[in-house]
């Protein structure tokens, strides 16, 4: 029985030439389809075969980005010329084509308040019910519809929903997963800044929900000084190897916030909703006070370069004497939610 060559014989010009003319073809007619997933397949196949071949690589490269353009949306284009005007024509098919339609039934949730999300909803058609739950009900905060975005504030910030959504009618939304945005940003650099400065300019939900004051602090935060030294903890509350430290930056008996250095984005949006077991060491080399307790993740805000502040809520609450021990002052102007 014979075996297949771990490494195949290298094409000769000929079959090259053959081969590259061959995906050509096969490029034009997926385009005539409309089949364009298989048409960048065989572009990647085109340019591994013969990275030389540079006037067909720069044909297929043309026909494809025509035939995009030629087959976009003009409905969704005129819903989202805000978005598109800001874009190439290239980041904009990019764009386009990484997103999913998604027709919706009444009464499902996009979203829930508290919990993790990284999708952006463009809503196209259809209504959608923003609402926050509190004290055993839910408060409705508004309704949204054709030309408004959903997800915006934790698909450009590390954060939890700050409410929940509903569908009230059948709804026909645009949704980009937040695990397409590397493969975009690789491709276009800059356009996942494009996506947040659109977000942060139209999105509405964050600006209900405080403006409605549904997250209204009702204790009292403390600027304070300390080292904080925090252990991932699995689903299972089980301590992790991961471990790291920060500096603490204020606290109140629900919770703290804490200054660390994170290498990559990754390992940050990773912290989102995980529990921590917090070591705290704060107070005076006289009077030094220490005690423990566990959080949970609430949000991440990413500074210069790779420091971060991480916004934990206590499990429990801390008592007020352990507080007044610790916290000096008053903080002001901190976005934690806690």
């Amino acid at each position: 029985m014979s075996e297949t060559p771990a490494n195949p014989a290298p094409l000769s010009a000929d079959e090259k030439r053959r081969l590259v003319g061959k995906l050509v073809a096969e490029v034009e007619s997926a385009l005539k389809v409309s089949d364009f997933l298989r048409a960048d397949i065989l572009r990647n196949k085109l340019i591994a075969v013969d990275p030389m071949a540079l006037g067909e690589i720069i044909k297929v490269n043309g026909l494809i980005e025509e035939a995009k353009t030629a087959a976009f949306d003009r409905d969704h284009l005129a819903i989202w010329n805000k978005l598109y005007d800001n874009l190439s024509e290239e980041e904009r098919n990019g764009l386009f084509y990484s997103m999913k339609k998604m027709v919706v039934p009444p009464k499902k949730l996009l979203f829930s308040h508290g919990t993790k999300s990284d999708r952006l909803f463009l809503i196209e058609r259809g209504q959608v019910t923003i609402f926050f739950p509190k004290d055993g009900r839910n408060i409705i905060l508004s309704q949204m519809g054709r030309g408004d975005i959903l997800g915006g504030c934790t698909f450009t910030t590390i954060s939890l929903c700050p409410a929940s959504a509903v569908t009230h009618s059948e709804v026909h939304l645009m949704c980009l997963e937040g695990g397409a945005i590397g493969e975009l940003d690789d491709k276009f650099p800059g356009l996942f800044d494009k996506l947040i400065d659109f977000c942060t300019t139209n999105g509405r939900v964050d600006e209900i929900v405080r403006n409605k004051r549904m997250e209204k602090r009702e204790l009292v935060r403390y600027l304070a000084e300390g080292v904080v030294s925090a252990i991932v903890l699995t689903n299972e509350g089980q301590k992790t190897d991961a471990v790291f430290r920060g500096d603490l930056a204020n606290i109140s008996m629900a919770g703290a916030c804490f200054a660390t250095r994170i290498s990559k984005k990754a390992s940050a949006r990773a912290l989102l909703a995980r529990h921590l077991h917090l070591s705290f060491a704060c107070g005076s080399k006289d009077n030094p006070v220490s005690f423990r307790v566990v959080g949970r993740v609430v949000r991440v805000s990413s500074h210069l370069y790779d420091d971060y502040s991480v916004h934990v809520r206590f499990t429990s609450h801390l008592p007020e004497e352990l507080i007044r021990k610790i916290a000096p002052g008053e903080a002001k102007g901190d976005d934690s939610r806690k």
